[in-house]
């Protein structure tokens, strides 16, 4: 584990530590290493610094949300050490409208009823394509933007080097199969990198130094940490929710001319900057305060804090059933707090009485604020935890506390039983577990108390890691589809985008608003003289 390997050096033994992409919860991850070590401690990261979490700050002891060092991406273009971007925006109509039956013509309705389908059952969104649906002409629209809008090399024929980032695997593939249809005449030119490929080290090597590949399809791999300076294009097939991961796809385009040893593949054999094609309108500026790093709670500590919450509702009868098992539970999952483990040695000294009986005699408001706050956190250090096992269990605990408290179970309820019923024929048929079972896909759960609930736990959970997929209803169609939108993007006052259509609107109602308010204008209108000030002031 990280503590048997960090330990076995004293605390002084590194005099320079460098921890590198700290945004990513540096407080949860590393926690126990800044915490043993002495040696001074640098945290890099090229994530712009208003999106970074306010623990990261602390912990590196930085005044404020001000990193000690600050190189922002517009200064390293100023100085030409990295290249900006130009970006570029297109999407089909059935990305903005969405597939529906109903708006469909004669001749499409007509090819769903072909493929047995019923028109007027088909209504998707466009944030569902690629995602439950796919349609063939979509894809084929989307790589013939790409091809008439991307930078070419210096001989004008070929795509330059090219990164498109797809949603999912299978999407990668068919937007691989589709390019190959369309493109016979360029063997070679696109190639599927994911992590799934079979040999992805070389592929990307490949990449870099080959001249084919020169577009590279990846799923969240070649997101960070590859190096290829001649990237001149990048593909956005996909929305991007996290601004920090959408910044670090845009710096695998940002290396300047001079890093390029292959200039034959650049537009006119330079670099000066790079293409974003964005299919999907994601925000590349958003604000940093609508975004910070999410801070994801273990599950172990998630079910404590709601075991805890179940405490506080039942504080006022510490006899009923709910509350003995209940502090039974807690006790249980205490037991499993690795007391080797550095981070729970240095606190021990505050938190062992919650190891001795005469804790759990009386409980008050304050032992419960103790223990989510000193002992809860030191759940994340336990081993070997059964994360499909522990986060059915967080699932039926927030049952129980929403029961308990009036709220709303449906959503709960329907989760329960979508894992229940992927369990396999030889689980559902075992003795011990068909009652918990029949509990759980019945209407029997929506009255189930708390001890018919952890009744279900203690059947049901270490099952969970036997689940079968789930079902996939995902639908394939070519429907004729076309480019509904197109544009070019500008940026200006601090990297606002604005599309030229939208500019064009901006302007005009500008202009329109000066001539029917302004006073010259209307001097002028009625044909009054006007002065030379008045004319430059205007």
């Amino acid at each position: 584990t990280l503590s048997n390997n960090f330990q076995r050096f004293s605390p002084a033994f590194f005099d320079l530590i460098i921890f590198d992409e700290v945004h990513r919860s540096i407080f949860n991850k590393w926690y126990e290493v800044i915490e043993y070590f002495d040696g001074r401690m640098i945290g890099l990261t090229a994530t712009p610094a208003g999106f970074i979490d306010r623990n990261t700050f602390r912990v590196f002891q930085c005044d404020g949300e001000l990193p000690t060092a600050l190189y922002p991406y517009e200064q390293a273009v100023d100085e030409k050490y990295l290249v900006k971007y130009t970006p570029y925006t297109a999407q089909t109509r059935f990305q903005r409208q969405g597939i529906r039956g109903v708006n469909l013509d004669e001749e499409s309705r007509n090819a769903l009823i072909e493929q047995g389908l019923e028109p007027d059952d088909i209504d998707y969104e466009g944030t569902d394509l690629e995602r439950t649906v796919s349609n063939r002409d979509t894809l084929v629209k989307q790589w013939q933007e790409f091809m008439d809008v991307c930078y070419k090399d210096e001989s004008g024929q070929l795509p330059g080097k090219t990164i498109v980032f797809a949603m999912t695997q299978p999407h990668a593939l068919r937007l691989a199969a589709v390019f190959e249809e369309m493109y016979p005449q360029f063997p070679g030119l696109v190639e599927v990198i994911t992590h799934k490929s079979e040999h992805k080290g070389t592929a990307i090597k490949k990449f870099k130094t080959q001249n084919l590949p020169r577009i590279a399809i990846s799923v969240d791999m070649l997101d960070t940490g590859v190096n290829v300076p001649e990237v001149v294009n990048l593909v956005l097939m996909k929305p991007v929710q996290s601004y920090i991961k959408l910044t670090q796809m845009i710096g695998r385009g940002t290396r300047n001319h001079e890093a390029c040893k292959h200039p034959e593949w650049l537009p006119s054999g330079e670099k000066n900057d790079f293409l974003i094609i964005d299919f999907w309108e994601n925000d590349l500026n958003k604000d940093p305060q609508q975004e910070r790093e999410p801070q994801n709670v273990p599950v172990l500590v998630s079910i404590f804090n709601t075991r805890l919450k179940l405490l506080e509702v039942t504080l006022s009868d510490r006899q009923t059933a709910v509350f003995q098992q209940t502090v039974a539970d807690l006790r249980s999952q205490i037991a499993d707090i690795p007391l080797e483990a550095f981070s729970v040695k240095r606190v021990y000294h505050e938190i062992e009485e919650v190891w001795q009986d005469s804790f759990w005699t009386y409980l008050t408001q304050r032992k419960l604020d103790f223990l989510r706050l000193k002992v809860g956190p030191l759940l994340r250090y336990a081993p070997d935890v059964d994360v499909q096992a522990a986060t059915f269990t967080s699932k039926v605990e927030r049952l129980k506390l929403q029961r308990l408290t009036g709220k709303s179970t449906a959503a709960t309820i329907e989760s329960i039983r979508e894992d229940v019923s992927r369990l396999p024929d030889f689980v559902q048929q075992h003795s011990e577990r068909r009652a918990a079972i029949h509990r759980c896909l019945s209407p029997e759960i929506e009255t189930a108390d708390p001890a018919q609930l952890s009744q279900i736990i203690t059947a049901l959970a270490d099952q969970m890691r036997n689940r079968r997929d789930r079902v996939n209803p995902f639908l394939q169609l070519d429907l004729p589809d076309f480019m509904a939108v197109r544009s070019y993007i500008f940026l200006y006052d601090r990297g606002q985008p604005v599309y030229v259509d939208e500019y064009r609107r901006r302007v005009e109602d500008k202009v329109l608003e000066v001539i029917a308010s302004h006073p010259v204008i209307a001097q002028i209108e009625q044909g009054q003289a006007v002065g030379d000030d008045q004319l430059l002031a205007l």
